[in-house]
C-alpha cells in the first residue's frame, strides 16, 4: 500500500510518501519545512499566530503532494508542540478536514524506535534509539521482540536555546547551565537505558552534525544514514558549532541556515546524553518517527 504521514514537529513539519509492504518501507517522497511551530513555548503554552499560519500551509501543501502521488492511506501526527500547547485546537480548526493526532510521548518514543529498527535490519541486541527533537527527546530501549523501557524528557533543540542561549556565541555560563539541566533531567531515568549493545540517533540534531562532519551540499540521506559518530566527535562538533556566532554557522555547508540558531544547543544535548550514559558512538538514521508512524498508525 501508498501510504503518506506528516509528523508537525516543534521546530519542522515532515513528509514521508512510501510504497509500505511486509513491514517494508520504500520511501517515494521526503520533504521537510521548517515552520518552528513551537517558537515561545519555553516561556508561554501558547503557540504564536504567525507560527500557526506557517505550519498550517506547510501541512495543507503536504497534503496535497501525498494526494498527487497516489497515497491511499494519509495520517497527520503532532508532537511535543501540540501536546503542550493550551490553544491546540486553533491549529486544529485551521486545518479541518485534516484530522491531527496528537501523540503521546510514549507513543512517540516506540513509533521512533519501531521506525529506526525497520531502516536498520542489521542491528541486533539491546538497542537503544534516542529521538532529539525540537521541544523533547525519546528514549527507548529494546530488542526487534520487545520494548524495555520508554520515555519522554522535555529535552528539545528549540526548548534549550529558548531556555539558556542568549549571547552569540553562546556564552560558556549558558552551555554549562544547559548540560547541568539535561544531565540532572535524565539522572532519574539513566539506570533503565544503561547497556544497550547498540545506540542509534534520529532526529534533525544527529543528521545535521553528519552533514556538517561530511559537509553535504546538497543534503544527501544515503550518506547519512547509518554513519557513525563517536561521543568524542560529538562533543568536538558541539563544542566548535557553539563557538561560531550564528551568521558564520548560517553558512556552513551542510547546515540548514534556519536551523543555525539551535544546532548548538541540540549538539551540546546530544554530547551530554552521550557522556551522562555512557554511550561510546551512535548509529545516525534516517528512519525513525515517520517510518514509525507508517508502520503503525491507521
Amino acid at each position: 500500500m501508498r501510504r503518506a504521514a506528516i509528523d508537525i514537529g516543534t521546530n519542522s513539519v515532515r513528509l514521508l510518501v512510501a510504497d509500505v509492504e511486509n513491514g517494508r518501507v520504500t520511501p517515494l517522497l521526503q520533504r521537510m519545512e521548517i515552520t518552528r511551530l513551537g517558537e515561545g513555548l519555553a516561556h508561554s503554552p501558547i503557540l504564536a499566530p504567525q507560527a500557526i499560519g506557517r505550519t498550517v500551509r506547510a501541512v495543507r501543501e503536504f497534503a496535497e503532494r501525498a494526494g498527487a502521488l497516489g497515497a491511499e492511506s494519509l495520517v497527520v501526527f503532532g508532537t511535543s508542540a501540540l501536546r503542550e500547547a493550551h490553544n491546540r485546537a486553533t491549529l486544529e480548526r485551521d486545518l479541518k478536514p485534516l484530522r491531527i493526532r496528537v501523540l503521546t510521548g510514549e507513543q512517540e518514543a516506540e513509533l521512533s524506535f519501531f521506525g529506526a529498527l525497520a531502516g536498520l535490519p542489521e542491528l541486533q541486541g539491546r538497542i537503544l534509539v534516542l529521538d532529539i527533537g525540537g521541544g523533547s527527546t525519546e528514549l527507548t530501549l529494546g530488542t526487534r521482540e520487545r520494548i524495555e523501557s520508554r520515555v519522554s524528557l522535555p529535552l528539545g533543540a528549540v526548548r534549550m536555546t529558548e531556555r539558556f542561549i542568549r549571547s552569540d556565541p553562546a556564552a560558556e555560563v549558558e552551555l554549562e547551565a544547559l548540560s547541568r539541566t539535561a544531565a540532572s533531567t535524565l539522572g532519574p531515568y539513566r539506570r533503565a537505558f544503561s547497556r544497550p549493545d547498540v545506540a542509534v540517533g534520529v532526529g534533525g540534531t544527529a543528521t545535521t552534525l553528519v552533514a556538517v562532519d561530511q559537509a553535504l551540499e546538497p543534503y544527501d540521506p544515503a550518506r547519512v544514514h547509518g554513519t557513525r559518530l563517536t561521543q568524542q566527535k560529538v562533543t568536538s562538533m558541539a563544542r566548535g558549532l557553539c563557538a561560531m556566532p550564528l551568521a558564520l554557522r548560517r553558512r556552513l555547508p551542510g547546515l540548514q541556515p534556519q536551523r543555525a540558531d539551535i544546532i548548538c544547543a541540540g549538539a551540546v544535548l546530544l554530547a551530554t546524553l552521550l557522556r551522562e550514559m555512557e554511550i561510546p558512538e551512535l548509529v545516525v538514521s534516517e528512519s525513525d518517527l515517520l517510518w514509525g508512524a507508517l508502520l503503525r498508525l491507521r
